[in-house]
């Protein structure tokens, strides 16, 4: 990986499991998948925390960011990441979102 992106064991995440409402509050989190006041979802298998790039879609902006949660519900996949140099969570969906590979 680049040594100017920071390390991952600088990240916490939410792996194997939906995210709580800890979670968020921790920064392990971005998101709670809900729908009528009930959780919904599964987590999606992968390893987490990882390094990706975010890819605006109206700007074609690529940014640098570390995802830290991802989960599925109604055959749609959503990560919920750290966008490092902006220092913001994002929250999208996969196809916003290329893992880099080291």
């Amino acid at each position: 990986m680049k040594s100017d992106w920071p390390s991952l064991s600088d990240y916490s995440a939410t792996v194997g499991r939906l995210a709580t409402a800890e979670d968020t509050r921790a920064n392990r989190a971005v998101f709670l998948l809900q729908s009528n006041g009930e959780r919904i979802g599964s987590p999606i298998d992968m390893v987490l925390p990882c390094y990706a790039w975010f890819i605006d879609k109206e700007t074609d902006d690529r940014k640098r960011c570390i995802i830290l949660q991802a989960e599925e519900a109604d055959q749609k996949r959503y990560y919920g990441a750290w966008l490092i140099d902006e220092k913001q969570q994002i929250m999208g969906f996969e196809s916003d979102f290329e893992v880099v590979t080291e």
